[in-house]
């Protein structure tokens, strides 16, 4: 049964990371990329003015407070510093320290120079640390949630104060017991598996595992951890385990998780991948939404005027647009860290930025083929995250062979649904087996079209084939294995007309509609003319999802593919950072509920224009930059908000892409 979240908001706290403020002049990095250290300070007041608007009930900081170790000369400076810009936060701030701040952990699995074992937490410098900061490991309580702090650092360690943290943890969470729990640490338990082998940034054994028996035993809700300045996810049981970017630099050995090229200072500068989290503590259950702050200094210029309501792919909702995973999307790579650490073994971990822009856009449906089902690895991820709320219909042409086949007959229970993707001619021949095959999954038949000139996988009848629909499910058997057919939408058709055809095209007739947007074309066109051009089926494509709760929209393609004989759009880069469509899919989620109505769909030209009803307004799709009073369900401004979906600005006079207007 998928985790439930409740509707019910109890109250939201906020959750930044690895700060890195240093003294004015950073004279005491040892000269290591003084430029970007030295925005720690202005990144950090930037999150405090966005953190301060969004008005959380506290806030809980993962360590790496200062740049500077204690102990040396800037650390005090560097803490003043820190003080200095968090004083004016508006909300409690709880501390949890980091190895910048209390000192690195005891890390034996590989011979350290004597400058760095000078520099591993010992007593001196937790005093040090608690004379500027927090104590070392505390609780607080909010709203009936119990909320933890631990030293990661000291995990391992020896020191009289390790045993001192458990036995007060474990003493806290018996007297606390069937409590709603949340835990931070600096260091995370681990990347990707519980047994990887230890490494620099995670927790080393015996401690991961006394801490990861603490989570089980206390069904701990979720744990937070910083110190990779990399977003990372794992379920642990009952616990949800997170791992937060930082706001200040990334860690960009991490790059090598991506199959294309760093950008500037090797990537360090990868703004996008800069931010912290917003957790909306509900009734049942959390979300925990990942924020980029896209590396912004205290400056207003450049951000978003409209704050539309944040949305998660776990979120209560039926509807939404869904996305078709043709890359790997939970792909693994080998991370060299050539500084000293990690250098004599392999440290694989897991590409968890895929379900990070997932996430932050709302969707919740997936599409993937069935040999994902087959892979043990990632059929591990597909059922974690099934559990969690995704749904998954996963794809074969024909009948599954071999480890497929078994897959689907072992763990078909993982899947919304399986798409049997063939020729219309073959299905008399194919339904006997299939029925067999199916279990308790929801079968949808794709037909596929040799002549149809299309990279796409998805193929699928035309939106107006009543006719063929009506064929076969005459045939022999057919209403016990197929429960629904598939609709092709090609690149150069309007998504919510065919959309409503797809729809006329099974009514009454017991199925459901799946559609398939698509986005592939094999003649490449002006850049700019094919942008606007999947700017607006993106958008075009999720209001016919929303308003039409009761089918599957799938957008045809997540990642764009730019080499081969066809191209297509998509909604994230190689680094799955978000571009144009990914900001239009996660504010048209945020700002349209499902089962939005749609009015009239006026033309003018090639621009064209869809009216809404529940909310009132408008989605506006221009094909050129039009004046919108050309467009003849344009609202006035004067009543109304107009939104540039890729930017989440007022849109200028002149439209440059997909446009909401509602009512304000």
């Amino acid at each position: 049964m998928p985790h439930h979240i409740s509707e019910e908001h109890l109250f939201t706290f906020a959750v930044i990371a690895d700060t890195h403020v240093t003294e004015e002049e950073a004279s005491a990095i040892g000269g290591y990329d003084v430029d970007t250290v030295k925005l720690g300070a202005a990144r950090s007041a930037y999150v405090v003015r966005e953190l301060n608007r969004l008005a959380p009930d506290f806030v809980v900081h993962l360590g790496d407070i200062t740049h500077p170790e204690p102990g040396t000369p800037a650390y005090e400076d560097s803490a003043e510093r820190f003080h200095s810009v968090y004083e004016a936060l508006e909300c409690p701030l709880y501390l949890v320290a980091g190895n910048h701040d209390i000192g690195e952990k005891a890390y034996g699995g590989e011979p350290l120079p004597p400058q760095q074992t000078q520099l591993t937490v010992n007593d001196d410098m937790i005093a040090e640390y608690e004379r500027h900061f927090q104590a070392q490991y505390y609780s607080f309580e909010h709203q009936d949630c119990l909320f933890v702090i631990i030293n990661g650092m000291i995990v391992n360690s020896g020191l009289d104060c390790e045993a001192q943290q458990r036995k007060w943890l474990e003493a806290l969470l018996a007297e606390n017991q069937g409590r709603r729990v949340f835990m931070f640490s600096h260091y995370p338990a681990y990347l990707s598996r519980p047994d990887e082998p230890g490494h620099y940034d995670a927790t080393d054994e015996p401690g991961r595992s006394w801490l990861l028996g603490i989570l089980e035993r206390h069904k701990v809700e979720a744990f937070y951890a910083g110190h990779v300045h990399n977003f990372f996810f794992n379920r642990h049981g009952a616990t949800s385990c997170y791992v937060l970017p930082s706001v200040c630099f990334l860690r960009h050995d991490y790059h090598e998780l991506f199959r294309i090229a760093p950008g500037m200072k090797q990537g360090r500068h990868d703004g996008a991948k800069l931010g912290y989290a917003v957790v909306q503590v509900h009734d049942e259950g959390h979300l925990s939404h990942i924020i980029r702050t896209h590396g912004r200094t205290d400056d207003p210029a450049g951000e978003v005027e409209h704050a539309l309501p944040l949305v998660h792919g776990l979120a209560s909702r039926g509807g939404g647009v869904g996305l078709d995973l043709r890359q790997p999307w939970c792909d693994s790579a080998n991370i060299p860290t050539p500084w000293g650490l990690d250098v004599f073994r392999r440290k694989r971990v897991r590409n968890d930025y895929p379900l990070l822009a997932l996430w932050e856009m709302g969707v919740r449906n997936l599409r993937v083929p069935l040999d994902d089902l087959a892979d043990a690895e990632t059929r591990g991820r597909m059922a974690e995250l099934a559990a969690l709320g995704h749904r998954f219909t996963a794809y074969s042409y024909g009948l599954p062979k071999g480890a497929a086949r078994q897959a689907l007959s072992d763990h078909g229970h993982i899947l919304s649904a399986w798409e049997v993707i063939a020729p219309t001619t073959s299905a008399p021949g194919l339904l006997a087996d299939i029925a067999a095959l199916k279990g308790g999954t929801a079968v949808l038949f794709n037909a596929y079209r040799a002549d149809v000139k299309t990279f796409s996988g998805s193929h699928g009848l035309g939106a107006d084939e009543r006719g063929t629909v009506e064929a076969l499910l005459a045939l022999d058997g057919a209403k016990a294995a197929i429960d629904g057919l598939v609709f092709g939408i090609g690149w150069r058709e309007a998504p919510v007309p065919a959309m409503i055809a797809a729809r006329n095209s099974v009514a009454g007739l017991g199925v459901m509609a799946a559609v398939h947007v698509q986005f592939a074309h094999r003649k490449p066109l002006d850049q700019d003319e094919t942008a606007r051009h999947d700017d607006n089926r993106i958008a075009e494509a999720v209001l016919g999802a929303l308003a039409h709760d009761d089918m599957a929209v799938y957008l045809d393609n997540f990642t764009g593919i730019d080499r081969g004989y066809y191209f297509s759009g998509g909604l994230v880069d190689g680094l799955y950072n978000p571009l144009s469509g990914a900001h239009i899919v996660r504010q048209l989620h945020a700002a349209l509920p499902d089962g939005c109505q749609i009015g009239a769909m006026n033309k003018n030209g090639n621009d064209r224009s869809i009216e809404l009803r529940e909310p009132d307004g408008a989605l506006l799709l221009p094909a050129t930059d039009p004046d919108p009073a050309t467009l003849q369900s344009a609202p006035s401004r004067a009543k109304t908000r107009w939104i540039d979906l890729a930017s989440g600005n007022t849109a200028p006079e002149g439209l440059i892409g997909p446009t909401l207007v509602i009512l304000n």
